[in-house]
């Protein structure tokens, strides 16, 4: 039995409390320098400020404590409000570490700890700045924990593959040789790895659409420039506009495309950087970034769902990317809760992720579209949806309000796109494959039954007179609930589908 001693964090973390508190402390100096004081005022209490900043952060490191016992992990924290947290190994979820280059050389990590019962904003514990050793001990002591009963569904699945093979395939496995039996089984031991390539790394940030969101901000940028420059030079940019309007729109747009893409590529390179998945004992790992490096690791147990992700530029280059859906909050920073598994793969190597997740399919199974009458109504509610704006724009900015009905066709390629994308297929007895399209982005997710929270369907009186329903299905994401809605399904199918829930059998 350990007994368990209470510790300090690593000095470095009087470094990460002073920035802390220098961020949300900030305004003091300001307030001190452009005071009516004299030089020496300004100088005395700008240093005064810093002082302040250096011992609460010294006070802060001093009072937080931490223990690492055999079954938990209990953290102390607080100064004037004590605040003692207390963590079993068996409910943490994931492990995210974070380790920023300045860090690198003394060993030191952040170590966030997330639990499914934690808050939207923050881990449930956080270890600021600890050594690797003691990382390492604490990641030691939570796969000891999710082995126990991971272990017993991963003999027990084997045993059942094995019954089930062909007579053939098992006189093939009787007829290996030890040499090759030990090789295979020194090669699971070990465990797998992906590492991924730069030409993977730059496909994947080339084919982002992270160029859109930072085109809206350089459009609301330009839209604070006349509060923020003064009138003689705003109109001297207005005049030079309207001069050479074409040109300038022109070369204004290809300017703002450029930035976008190259801001949006050297973000996603960076937060890629060095990209590893590993997979040990039941538990994933991955690794990233440059500027600070990401450790996150969860155990496959935790895992609720496979979300095997295309936009339509990488459906047509054949590329998909592969996210898992977790009990925690982890990854919110990730892609809305969701830990991106494998950023970028060619579409036939999609049996890659068997290799990690043994009960997800070695291949994207095939699905039957809805009819033309759920597509069609598809269609419709996009166009009615394109009419909130249109209306209104073109009734008070004619002659520029037309251009809006452009939205219109648009809105009939979005409709007809989600309503081709969409699709349930029953997998096997336990195991289930949805596919949802919308915003010109394909989802198939592959999810088990045991982790389905619910299923439910609904109908509107006009769905009753042509059978047709929406198929909801709620799965575990991060703290909340994420549902999956399979919408305009045949009634038949989705009924199918609700007794397979329930346990039904034909």
């Amino acid at each position: 039995m350990m007994t368990p001693i209470r510790r300090h964090l690593n000095p470095l973390a009087i470094v990460v409390f002073w920035f802390r508190y220098m961020a949300s402390l900030f305004w003091l100096v300001p307030v001190v320098l452009f005071s009516n004081g004299s030089r020496t005022f300004e100088l005395l209490g700008t240093a005064g400020c810093f002082l302040l900043l250096t011992i609460m952060a010294v006070v802060r490191y001093w009072w937080y404590r931490f223990e690492i016992g055999n079954q938990a992990i209990t953290i102390h924290s607080g100064v004037i409000f004590r605040k003692q947290v207390h963590i079993p190994y068996a409910k943490i979820q994931t492990l995210q570490r974070q380790q920023w280059f300045y860090f690198k050389p003394f060993h030191v990590l952040a170590v966030s700890i997330e639990t499914a019962g934690q808050s939207h904003d923050e881990a449930e514990g956080s270890l600021p700045a600890v050594s690797q050793r003691v990382v390492d001990q604490l990641q030691k002591l939570v796969n000891k924990q999710s082995q126990d009963p991971s272990s017993a569904v991963s003999n027990s699945s084997s045993v059942i593959a094995a019954q089930s093979q062909p007579v053939a395939e098992q006189r093939e496995d009787s007829n290996r040789s030890p040499e090759l039996e030990q090789n295979r089984s020194a090669a699971v031991s070990a465990g797998e790895k992906y590492k991924i390539s730069w030409r993977d790394l730059n496909t994947y940030a080339l084919t982002s659409v992270g160029v859109v969101p930072i085109l809206l901000g350089l459009l609301w940028l330009y839209s604070k420039l006349d509060d923020l420059l003064p009138d003689r030079v705003m109109n001297q940019a207005v005049n030079t506009f309207v001069h050479y309007s074409f040109l300038i729109i022109i070369a204004v747009l290809i300017f703002s495309l450029l930035l976008g893409t190259i801001v949006s590529y050297l973000t996603i390179v960076q937060r890629y950087y060095h990209f590893v998945l590993s997979k040990r004992n039941q538990q994933l790992t991955t690794e990233k970034g440059f500027f600070q490096r990401n450790t996150i690791s969860a155990s496959q147990s935790r895992i609720q769902a496979v979300i095997f992700r295309q936009t339509v530029l990488r459906q047509l280059l054949g590329l998909v990317s592969v996210q898992l859906v977790l009990a925690s909050t982890a990854t919110k920073a990730e892609d809305e809760n969701n830990l991106v598994m494998l950023p970028v793969i060619d579409r036939s190597k999609v049996p890659i992720v068997h290799r990690f997740i043994n009960w997800v399919p070695t291949d994207l199974p095939a699905f039957d579209p809805i009819s033309w009458a759920g597509r069609w109504r598809m269609i419709r509610n996009a166009v009615w949806l394109s009419l909130i704006p249109v209306v209104p724009l073109v009734y008070w900015l004619r002659p520029w309000g037309w251009w809006s009905l452009l939205l219109m066709p648009l809105a009939v390629l979005m409709g007809l796109y989600a309503g081709r994308q969409m699709g349930i297929r029953q997998i096997d007895a336990t195991h289930l494959a949805i596919r949802v399209g919308s915003h010109f982005q394909r989802d198939t997710v592959i999810v088990a039954k045991p982790k389905l929270q619910s299923v439910s369907i609904k109908q509107s009186i006009w769905m009753k007179r042509v059978e047709l329903a929406h198929l909801i299905l709620n799965i575990r994401q991060g703290d909340d609930v994420q549902a999956l809605r399979v919408r305009y399904l045949a009634l038949a199918d989705a009924e199918q589908i609700y007794g397979w829930y329930r346990g039904q059998t034909d």
